[in-house]
């Protein structure tokens, strides 16, 4: 009786640990995917803020060709011969030219900036309704997390003064059990004479040491500890 209460504690708490893992890895893939938003929020900012800079820097440039033009233009029209104003107009057409190149340079640079600013928005919104829908759930599984660790903590807590009343070599060998590759260590003789568990045949000699409870016996096909099938917890 010892061992079946101790096999239904410890049953009760390979389920709540099974909940926990459940628990946790939907907190996590929540935590996750907000957090991939934000970072991808973050680079995406951080780029538009360098956009902007360099659109700046273009904006400053283009004023500072059309300040040297102007100066150009003027001297055209002061130059006192023809070579002079031969090198005062190609000094002007050049700087028109830089001019065209550094404006359509900044048109680009600002489509950048304004194409960037619409993704941007569109991430914030992904991210608000993210927010918005992981929320609650995550404040849910929040809750459902400490209710199953506080009940893990009460089976753990049951199970090691179940451990304390019982005879130490049952404990051993029920242990031993489920160490191996089956969690399972206790298993009734069904009505057909077999094992509960791997319905390996189960001897009469073996069914009458079981049915007396004098020792424990195990099943000779998976090894677990037998068990009469009226015996309950």
């Amino acid at each position: 009786m010892q061992l079946l209460q101790l096999h239904a504690v410890d049953q009760q708490i390979l389920e709540t640990e099974q909940g926990l893992r459940e628990c946790r890895e939907e907190l996590s893939e929540l935590s996750d995917g907000v957090l991939s938003l934000e970072d991808g929020l973050e680079q995406l900012l951080s780029r538009l803020q360098d956009l902007r800079l360099e659109a700046r820097h273009g904006e400053r440039a283009v004023e500072d060709k059309h300040v040297a033009l102007i100066r150009v233009q003027g001297r055209v029209s002061n130059v006192q011969n023809e070579r002079q104003y031969s090198a005062a107009t190609l000094e002007a057409d050049l700087l028109k030219s830089d001019l065209r190149t550094l404006e359509n340079q900044v048109l680009d640079k600002l489509q950048l900036v304004e194409d960037t600013d619409g993704r941007r928005k569109e991430m914030e919104s992904t991210l608000e309704e993210a927010l918005e829908q992981a929320g609650p759930r995550r404040k849910e599984m929040a809750a459902q997390q400490k209710e199953l660790e506080d009940a893990l903590a009460i089976q753990n807590d049951r199970r090691e003064n179940l451990a304390l009343r019982m005879e130490k070599r049952a404990l051993g060998l029920y242990d031993r059990i489920r160490a191996g590759k089956s969690e399972v260590a206790l298993a009734p003789i069904t009505d057909e004479g077999v094992c509960g568990y791997c319905h390996t045949f189960v001897t009469m000699q073996q069914r009458m040491e079981v049915e007396q409870l004098d020792r424990l016996i195990s099943c000779e096909g998976c090894g677990v500890i037998l068990y009469p099938s009226n015996l309950a917890v």
